[in-house]
């Protein structure tokens, strides 16, 4: 896959911020999709996907009930903040 300057052109206009005035760029640009070739041909069949290449283990941790609460009231009572008919009075956001 190759790109022409044209075609460089455009998508620089269009897409992003890229100065085509830059004689290299196309070179540079068509090496990089010649990479990309090189990597799709590589066989990785087998291969298992890597989300990372540290290993690491990630434990979960155990939620531990310290205190049933079972009601509403129970909640609410739970809160520093005032409540106020039943609901937890927050300051106004909206100013």
């Amino acid at each position: 896959m190759s790109l022409t300057q044209d075609q460089i052109t455009k998508i620089s206009e269009n897409l992003t911020k890229i100065r085509t005035e830059d004689p290299k760029l196309a070179e540079d640009i068509n090496n990089i999709l010649h990479y990309i070739e090189m990597l799709d041909e590589v066989d990785t069949t087998g291969v298992e996907s890597t989300v990372s290449v540290v290993e690491q283990a990630h434990e979960l941790r155990i939620d531990e009930v310290k205190e049933k609460l079972t009601s509403s009231k129970d909640l609410l009572n739970c809160s520093n903040q005032k409540v106020v008919a039943n609901q937890i009075a927050v300051s106004n956001i909206m100013k």
